[in-house]
């Protein structure tokens, strides 16, 4: 084992703290839930832009040492993994436009352009972490299918052990 790799186990946990600590946080934020109420969904929506810069360096960090290191079935269950977050995020997204048209048209006249002005940015930051996942997803399976393809004795021809010359 090349001395590096015993970092491994280090920077996934320091990964999972990136990722679990922002989204704690996030939640104690979003407390109390109201899915029934435009202004506390646009909030929301709007607040995880502020929140997805550490879990995404969790996810970098994770993916570079599982491509490193190399871990394929931690690179598969981390691009699936950020495959799903950065859908649920489109779908989210998707919702904030409503919601944030809502929002608008009940805000004062003077006050409309920092409702648009904040969906603007926020929607901004969330299309870009989606791309990122996505494109940290790929990375992560194409990875994963080099890892498991470059496996010692995967493809080379077998010898016989007995019988040779």
């Amino acid at each position: 084992m090349h001395p590096l790799q015993r970092l491994a186990p280090g920077a996934y946990l320091v990964s999972a703290l990136l990722i679990s600590v922002s989204l704690v946080d996030y939640l104690g934020n979003a407390w109390p839930f109201l899915p029934g109420d435009v202004s506390w969904r646009y909030g929301v929506v709007g607040m995880i832009s502020t929140f997805l810069l550490s879990p995404l360096l969790g996810c970098l960090l994770a993916s570079a040492v599982a491509a490193w290191v190399p871990h394929p079935p931690v690179s598969r269950l981390l691009g699936g993994g950020m495959l799903i977050v950065a859908s649920l995020l489109l779908v989210a997204l998707g919702g904030f436009v409503l919601d944030s048209l809502q929002v608008r048209s009940a805000a004062a006249p003077e006050a409309q352009w920092v409702t648009t002005t904040s969906f603007l940015l926020a929607s901004a930051k969330i299309l870009l972490a989606a791309v990122a996942l996505i494109v940290l997803a790929v990375g992560n399976l194409r990875a994963a299918s080099a890892a498991a393809a470059n496996r010692p004795g995967k493809g080379a021809p077998i010898r016989p052990i007995v019988g040779q010359s």
